[in-house]
Order: structure tokens, then sequence, then C-alpha cells
């Protein structure tokens, strides 16, 4: 709680309550005073943007023949949109007080969920491109339908205090703004509004009336007051500004009905004014932006007994329902200034010598001829036409000799686009423009794109801080108001659609609006990506850490979405054990052969005994020997013959007695 001396100190410093009301006449001079402000300079300037960025030429330094015009300038606004604009901006709400709830996600998923149905991602496009043009861009918010209602009000339309430096936060914020609009009569008459005074047909309080009255009153807009209906003055509306410069008019039929409308806000009064055709307040009310200081009693637990007390929802004093976006900041303007004013004359600069490059052309092709002077009357018949026959006799008409003309157009026109990028940061590498070989390194188109990243990441920081947060605040602000009740919230996360209440009791008080545009939100999820790669490069294939988990680490990182439930359908089936079963069969150790008898002490460690291993190895021998035994049944192991056994094994034919031998007969020679 404040102390005494701080409460006193409030007194002398808080503004006095808002009291009162505008006469018609006061209203209108402080609509006056602002467009005065606007249409001495800044209009025509407007109007100059918009022309050279649909492409008409506003600054003519050269005539010539031909009139071409490059539309640069439209490339590189429409270059900066997609950049900045790229969609919706993500709202994150941060308390400041330690009485606040730490439950932001409601408010954020409220945010969120009043941008898709707004639609936001076409209206910011529109917000930012308008700050690109003319260096402001407007956006109106009220609350319709249960959620509030952001609608783009044109720069031409808009008028604001011309004595302030900006909406809020500044030395001299606006006492009040506003816009104007064209309006049906019948639509008028239509729309209705719950007034809790009023008497309804029930006879108690609270009934649905018409929002608009007094419009018999201001008859129609057939004096052109609001500019006409399609003459384009420079006080003319936007929408008839534009639709003279497309050629196209609403035509006398069209106005039978039209109401010109003028809708103030105005914070010193504390009261909206709608003033038709500058006769009559069609709408004069107490603004909806302000909430009075609320009370509820409750019971609350204290040492387990109920006690009474009462709980507070803090006033919100008025408010401008207007977020203003501004490029470049001017501390002692309220508008600001775009890229629009860097590119308009080096746009018609470079218009200017593609005019120069085309006559140069046409004249280099085209030939020209000189007569005879006394065939001058045949002069406007000599046309550069193929098979063309002309009266004339020879050598009494000719081809003119052209001077060879500088080639060095193309060498302005590159360096002036090229300018052109330089001073938006629309540079060649930032639309995607691949470089040409030679010309640029890697080293060098990294660096510009470093230096790009750097002035788009400043002007982004400039204007979340200022546009985005405002209207930010200003939404929050509108729920303050109009969400009374504990209401179900639906909140989109990464596990899915979930809701949560919110209760405005846990959301009182002032609270920060930290946003986030789409291209913020993408160069972060970039920085993210690369540390997460590295963190990766450390952990994967190596056996301290647990793959499978890492591989999961890694892919949610990647895809928010994967659950633990999708990455397990994705692992390979676990591979069957092998079957290393074996047979056993009971053997006394002393039925074991001699070399299972070794076998069976080393298994058991012990020390193998010689002996039996000598066995073994003169069994081994003896093994041997009788395989060479058999390899040579003649002889013994140690190789001497067996007696008797070269005779089995090589038998002699049986000899003839003595006496039966017969001689040898004489042979004839």
């Amino acid at each position: 709680m404040p102390s005494e001396d701080e409460n006193k100190h409030e007194e002398h410093t808080d503004a006095q309550t808002a009291s009162g009301e505008l006469t018609l006449d006061e209203a209108l001079k402080l609509f006056d005073d602002a467009k005065k402000y606007v249409d001495t300079g800044l209009r025509t300037k407007w109007d100059q943007y918009f022309k050279v960025y649909k492409g008409q030429r506003v600054i003519r330094n050269y005539e010539g023949i031909a009139d071409p015009v490059v539309r640069e300038s439209h490339t590189i606004i429409e270059t900066l949109v997609a950049n900045i604009a790229g969609g919706a901006p993500k709202f994150h709400f941060v308390k400041t007080n330690e009485e606040q709830t730490d439950d932001t996600d409601v408010l954020n998923g409220l945010l969120d969920y009043y941008m898709i149905c707004n639609q936001m991602g076409l209206k910011n496009q529109e917000w930012v491109r308008d700050m690109l043009l003319y260096g402001t861009g407007i956006l109106y918010v009220s609350w319709e339908d249960g959620k509030p209602k952001i609608e783009n009000i044109p720069l031409r339309d808009f008028f604001v205090d011309p004595t302030s430096t900006g909406m809020v936060q500044t030395i001299n914020p606006a006492r009040y703004a506003g816009y104007q609009y064209l309006a049906d009569k019948k639509v008028l008459e239509r729309q209705m509004i719950f007034d809790p005074e009023a008497e309804g047909e029930d006879g108690k309080k609270g009934a649905m009336v018409a929002r608009y009255t007094k419009l018999d009153k201001i008859g129609f807009d057939k004096d052109n007051k609001s500019g006409g209906a399609g003459n384009g003055d420079q006080s003319a509306m936007d929408k008839v500004f534009k639709d003279a410069f497309a050629g196209s008019t609403l035509g006398d039929q069209a106005t039978e009905r039209q109401v010109w409308v003028i809708c103030l806000h105005d914070l010193l009064t504390g009261r909206i004014y709608e003033i038709g055709n500058r006769k009559e307040f069609i709408y004069n009310k107490p603004t909806w932006c302000q909430r009075e200081e609320m009370e509820e009693k409750i019971q609350v637990e204290v040492d387990g007994q109920l006690v009474d007390t009462t709980r507070k929802l803090d006033e919100i004093e008025p408010f401008l329902p207007f977020a203003v976006l501004r490029d470049y900041v001017d501390t002692s303007q309220f508008y600001g200034s775009g890229e629009m004013e860097e590119l308009l004359e080096d746009n018609e600069m470079l218009n200017d010598y593609e005019a120069m490059d085309m006559d140069n052309n046409a004249y280099q092709n085209t030939p020209m001829y000189w007569v005879d002077p006394q065939f001058a009357d045949l002069a406007p018949e000599i046309e550069t036409i193929p098979g063309a026959v002309y009266p004339i006799p020879r050598n009494a008409m000719g081809a003119l000799e052209r001077p060879q003309l500088s080639g060095d157009l193309d060498n302005k026109k590159e360096r002036i686009a090229a300018r052109m990028r330089r001073n938006t940061a629309a540079d060649e590498a930032v639309q995607g423009v691949a470089q040409q070989k030679g010309r640029a390194t890697a080293t060098e188109i990294q660096t510009q794109l470093n230096q790009a990243n750097t002035r788009f990441a400043t002007k982004i920081a400039n204007l979340e801080s200022e546009g985005y947060a405002q209207l930010g605040l200003i939404i929050f602000k509108l729920i303050q108001i109009f969400l009374t009740k504990r209401t179900a919230v639906r909140i989109v996360g990464p596990m899915g659609v979930y809701f949560k209440d919110y209760d405005p009791w846990e959301y009182n008080g002032e609270w920060e609006a930290n946003v986030e545009l789409d291209t913020t939100i993408k160069q972060k999820e970039a920085m993210a990506a690369q540390t997460d790669q590295q963190v990766y490069g450390l952990f994967v294939n190596d056996p301290a850490f647990n793959q499978v988990e890492v591989k999961r680490w890694i892919a949610k990182r990647v895809d928010p979405n994967m659950t633990d439930e999708k990455f397990n359908t994705f692992l390979a089936p676990p591979e069957p054990p092998k079957d290393d079963t074996k047979d056993f069969v009971n053997v006394q150790y002393k039925d074991l052969e001699p070399w299972a008898k070794l076998q069976w002490q080393k298994n058991v460690g012990w020390e193998p005994d010689p002996q039996l291993e000598g066995d073994i190895h003169n069994r081994m021998l003896e093994q041997a020997n009788r395989g060479a035994d058999l390899m040579d049944p003649a002889t013994t192991a140690d190789n001497q013959p067996v007696a008797g056994m070269d005779q089995v094994l090589n038998p002699q034919p049986a000899q003839a007695p003595e006496g039966m031998k017969q001689p040898a007969r004489a042979t004839m020679k």
C-alpha cells in the first residue's frame, strides 16, 4: 500500500478527471485544426508517394518521346512488407506487480484468438504498408460481438491533435484523435446499441436503442463537403482520392443517401462524438474506452475461518483506441517519415534515365533523312516504312549521320537502383536475387546479409516496442472493460487445444505487453536451431550418451509436435535373443578321457596336472606311430624292416628244381 506521503504526492501530480462536453463548433474546430495541419504540406507528399508507388510520374526532369516507368520503389516496398509483416504478431504479457497471477497463458491465448478472428495477417500487411509508404500507419480498435474489432484507418482519413508528438508515452501525448468516413444513411438508421438507462417494453431499465440520432436533421452530403464523389481534391477522403486516381467515380446517384461522418475521441471530456455532414451530433456519449472502479464482496478463509472482505478492480482512465505504427520517428513530430521519402527522387531519376535510354535506342535504330529543298513539299510523306517508294531523284534524299551515343546509362541506372536498395536495406541479397559470378565473394554477400539483418532487427524492435505494444495494451484494456465475468478461453499449445478460465479479478491492473513479429520469431528459431545442432554434434555417436534419447531430443526440437508415442513408432523392433542353450550330460570325472579331464581342470581354474598332460602327450605319440606303421607296413616306427614283411609285400615267382631245368636254346642269327 502506498504511504500517506505518496498519496499526497499523487494528489498534486494526478490529472483532473475528464468532464464536460464539446459544442458542435468546438468539435469542428478540433477537426479543422488537425486537417489544416496535414493539408498544408504532408498530404501533398503522401499523394506523391502513392502515385510513384503506383507507377505515375510526379517529378519529371527530362522531357522525351518515351515515357517509361520503372516500378523499383513498388518492388522495394513489397519486399519490406513481406519481411516485416509476414504473419500475425504474437503477444506475451508480463505482470507488473507481485499480486498478479503468474499464469499468462490465458492472456496470450486470448490475444492469439482475437488475431485470428480479425484476420490480422492481412490487416498487419496493410498497416505496415501504410507505414512504409507514408511513414505512419493507423489501426482503430473497437468492441463488437463480444470481441475486439480491428480496422485499418487510411492516413488521409485520420486526424489527431496537431500539437502532440505521439499517441502515448511522450512529452505531449495526443488529447484527441479520430477519423472520417462515408456511410449510407439507411445503414446508420438500422444500427442499434444497448442503453442501460433506457426503459424497455417490460418497464425495466436496459434496452436496445438506435445508436445514431438526429439523422433527419443532417440531410445528405450533396454539397461535396467531404471532397466530392470523385473530384480528387486535395482534402478529399482516401476512397475518393484513390477512386479518382484509378479513373473511377461514384457518380451522382451513388451519393443520394451518402452521409459524411466525423468520429472524434476526446480525452479532455471523456466522450465520443460523431458529426453528420458538419451539421449535428448524431452520436454523443461517454467513451467506452474507460472503466470506473468496481468492488465485490467476497469471503476468504483465514486460519480456517471465513472472513468477509472486499476486492476491487482498478479504474481505467479514458484512452484513445488508436495504435500508431511509425517508421522513422522524430521526437518533435507526431507523423513519421517512411521509405518512400527516401525512394521518390531516386525512382523518378531512374525513370528519366530509362526514358533517355529508350529515346537513344529509337534515335540509333530509326533512320532520319535529309531532302533537297526543292522537294520540301514531299517531306511530310517520307517515313521509315519498308518498301516505300518516293518520287525524288537520286541523290536528292539521304540518311543523316548520327553520332555514337554513350552507353553509360545502364551503369547509371544500376547505381541508382543499388542506392535505393541500400537506403532501405532491401538489397539484392535480401530480395533473393542471385549474385552474378565474379561480382561479389561469399564473404561480401554474408557481410551484406548481416548488415541488412542488423538494420531489420533494429527497425522491427522499434515497431514492436511502439505500435504493436500499443495494439496489445489497447486490446488488453478492452478485455478488462468488457469481460467482467469468468470466461473460458481456448489455448492452442504443443499438446493440442485446451481451455482455461479468464478471471477478471486475477488480471487486474497494468500489464506489460511484449510483442514479437514473425520475423523475430523466425530469427530466434534459426539461432536456436543452430545451437541445437551444435549440441547434437557433441552427443551423437558418443557411447556415453543414450543415442535413442539424443535423437528423441533433437526430433522434438525440430518438430515441437513430436510426441513420445509418435517417436517410438519410428524405432526399429528389438532383435530376437540368440539361442545359446546347450545340452548337458552328467558324467563322472573318473569316467572322462584324459583330454576331457584336462579341459575340466582348466575351466575350474586348476593348474593342469603335468602327469595328465604327459599321458596325453604319450598317447598322441603312440597314435602318430600307428599312423606311420599304417603308411609303411614293411618298417617299424624307428624305420627298421619287419622280418619277412618284405616277402609278404613283394612275393617272388616259384623256381623249378635243378633236374627239371631245360637247356637254353640257341638262337638263329
